[in-house]
């Protein structure tokens, strides 16, 4: 089951309404219960904004010489996010031939709503910043 939250009223009905029946009925059956609380991640429009900065971001920087696809550009954008922020970026790591660096680190698709708005917010300072037009 997911519930969704977003304000203490609605939240408090859910959970006397929904959830705390289901969950009753199940422990008396004997089931084992995990409940978990957690942010909601990125909405359908966040996602599609920051994709959309980032592929205006890769259209400026081709103009000027960079070779470098979307993909390259969200990564190196959300490193320097993360780095800006003081996130945990992740870390790098040979490959498991040892022929090469890894870089295992932070995702978009498992941004909170939170570190999404954030993420727009730097992308539309960064490009400010570097003088690409993201209107």
């Amino acid at each position: 089951m997911k519930v969704t939250c977003w304000e203490p009223v609605q939240a408090h009905k859910e959970m006397m309404t929904v959830v705390w029946p289901m969950l009753k009925s199940m422990l008396m059956a004997g089931h084992r219960m995990t409940i978990e609380i957690k942010q909601s991640r990125r909405s359908t429009e966040q996602n599609a904004m920051f994709h959309s900065l980032i592929d205006k971001i890769n259209k400026a920087m081709a103009a000027v010489g960079s070779t470098w696809t979307a993909d390259d550009w969200k990564r190196l954008l959300i490193d320097q996010w993360a780095h800006d922020t003081n996130r945990k970026i992740g870390k790098v790591c040979p490959s498991l031939d040892g022929e090469r660096i890894v870089q295992l680190g932070l995702q978009s698709h498992k941004f909170t709503t939170t570190e999404s708005s954030e993420f727009i917010e730097f992308l539309l300072a960064w490009s400010a910043l570097k003088g690409i037009d993201v209107s």
